[in-house]
């Protein structure tokens, strides 16, 4: 365990967690069960500094994305919380885009009266510092290499409900269209996962999907190129989207007993730091990171 800042990559299944490992060759993981929740521990360094890189496993849909990303954040207290997948594209999507999302709609909310469903959308923002740094590195294709092309990155809403779509006729397609249609992307996690977040003010959080699909075209035959290939492209779009944030400064203390600010600390695997306080009402303590 160390103490650098903390950013958490949360994915949903396990072909998203693979393609975050497969660009991460090299790095050395410390899993935690914390809570019967799994999580993958490293150290990730960008230009910006280095992070405490935490991967946690949410598993499928808005509830237990939600409930996962609420344990995440209460657990590690991370600076940055971004949840990485794939979805189906809408609008002009083509397959192997990223959609960095600037909020997410909760398109399946309304009342069901005697005459049909009453829409009431329901929306969450992500965070704009976030989105800002994703317009920075959308522009910079340096992000993309290593991917067999450089996607195309959209900063658009994504529409987020129970069903998985396979039709661009459903009526869950066309409920999309007529009432969040400036949507690119749709999936079943992400509303879940940023209205957790979103209640923690002091996680800035992100969802980042790569298209898989245009629900019209959806078939397991299809999938098995197409889903590897967004789900890496959402990948290292997050990874450099963590990279190129700035990890915050620990906090400094003064020393009991004197004016200076002096930080003692120790950081690292396996760092121990010792403190201690001596003197007419000297206060000391000590914190046992029982997590490690």
């Amino acid at each position: 365990m160390t103490d650098l800042p903390t950013a958490v990559l949360a994915t949903p299944i396990d072909i998203e967690r693979r393609a975050v490992l497969d660009l991460l060759p090299g790095h050395e993981f410390t899993d935690h069960e914390i809570g019967g929740v799994v999580y993958r521990e490293t150290e990730y360094e960008g230009p910006q500094g280095v992070w405490r890189l935490v991967l946690a496993m949410t598993g499928r849909g808005n509830e237990r994305a939600a409930a996962a990303v609420e344990h995440a954040v209460a657990t590690w207290r991370p600076q940055i919380l971004v949840l990485c997948g794939i979805a189906g594209g809408l609008r002009d999507a083509r397959v192997g885009d990223v959609v960095a999302a600037t909020h997410v709609y909760g398109y399946e909310a309304g009342q069901d009266t005697d005459t049909g469903l009453l829409p009431r959308p329901a929306s969450v923002s992500t965070s704009f510092p976030l989105h800002q740094r994703a317009q920075l590195i959308a522009d910079d294709a340096a992000w993309a290499e290593g991917l067999e092309a450089a996607p195309r990155v959209f900063h658009r809403p994504i529409a987020s409900g129970s069903k998985v779509i396979t039709g661009n006729a459903a009526a869950s397609a066309e409920h999309i269209k007529r009432h969040s249609g400036d949507a690119q992307a749709v999936d079943t996690e992400s509303f879940g996962a940023m209205t957790a977040a979103d209640r923690r003010r002091s996680v800035e959080a992100i969802a980042v999907r790569g298209v898989s699909d245009l629900l019209g075209d959806k078939t397991k035959e299809a999938d098995k190129h197409r889903q590897p290939l967004a789900a890496r492209n959402a990948a290292a779009f997050a990874l450099a989207l963590i990279a190129r944030s700035k990890p915050a400064q620990a906090e400094i203390r003064p020393l009991a007993g004197g004016k200076s600010n002096t930080y003692i600390g120790a950081v690292g695997n396996g760092a121990n730091a010792n403190i201690a306080a001596m003197g007419d009402r000297a206060r000391g303590r000590i914190r046992i990171d029982y997590r490690k």
